[in-house]
Parts: structure tokens; C-alpha cells; sequence
């Protein structure tokens, strides 16, 4: 399950849509059984296959394993001028650029982005293992959502 999102990244909006629907009928089944647990068992499905894409990321980058070579996206090329991010800017990847929604949405630009987004906001992805990188990712991703 933890490479699943190399798989259903790149899936349209509407079969992500139906899995949510789903989601939200087994939510409000919960909510009938145990109002105040139904909360606290279900992740949106979003953040879900976001924590493992971005897990699969920081061993691509941080941890630089073999296996995952292939996904390392290149560092982003260093500013001409100063600017207020630069001690974070070689942290971050040069997205590939993407012709089709199709791509746009499929791992290394989707998780690209949010790699970079992550290396601007926080220091998460200095973290040195990957259970502590899991555990913070999935709280900075819920603090993302809610805002």
C-alpha cells in the first residue's frame, strides 16, 4: 500500500471521487454507532495517499535509495538574485513541467510540488528517519487541509 500512490496519482478527479463518496457513506454509518469515535477513525482519503507519495519522495531525496533512483527529481537551479528563501532552495526539486492534466497530475509533478512546498514551509524533511517523517508529514498535512 505504500507505493499505491505511484499507481492511482494520476487517476481523474472522478474515480477519486466515488472512492470519497464511499468514504463519506461508511463515515456517516460510524457516526451512527459512535458519534464522538467516527471522528478520530477516518483520514480524508487525500491525505491518505498524500503521507506514502511523500514518504516515497523523502526516500528518493533525503534517504537517496537505489531503488527509487528513477523518481529523484533534479535540484532546482540556484536564484540569480538574493531572495528570502535561499537557505532552503537547494532543498528543492525542479518540477517536471506538464503538458496534459493527465501528467499534471501523475506522482513526480504532484509530489514535486508538494516537496517543495513542504521545504519552504518547515524542516520536516531534515528529519532523520522515516517513521519520525511519517508521523509529522500526515500532522502537517492535516494542518494543510484545515486552512
Amino acid at each position: 500500500m505504500e507505493y499505491s500512490p505511484l499507481a492511482c496519482s494520476s487517476c481523474p478527479p472522478s474515480y477519486l471521487g466515488l472512492l470519497d463518496r464511499v468514504q463519506a457513506r461508511a463515515q456517516r454509518l460510524a457516526r451512527l454507532k459512535a458519534p464522538e469515535a467516527a471522528v478520530q477513525i477516518f483520514q480524508p482519503l487525500q491525505q491518505r495517499r498524500d503521507v506514502p507519495g511523500m514518504c516515497v519522495m523523502y526516500k528518493a531525496h533525503r534517504m537517496q535509495l537505489l531503488q527509487m533512483a528513477a523518481l529523484r527529481l533534479n535540484p532546482r537551479a540556484p536564484p540569480s538574485q538574493a531572495i528570502r528563501a535561499a537557505h532552503n532552495i537547494d532543498l528543492q526539486v525542479t518540477v517536471p513541467f506538464a503538458k496534459t492534466k493527465h501528467y499534471l497530475r501523475s506522482f513526480l509533478p504532484r509530489y514535486g510540488r508538494l516537496w517543495n512546498t513542504l521545504v519552504r514551509q518547515t524542516d520536516l524533511h531534515l528529519t532523520t528517519s522515516l517513521h519520525a517523517f511519517k508521523s509529522s508529514i500526515n500532522v502537517w498535512l492535516q494542518a494543510e487541509q484545515t486552512h
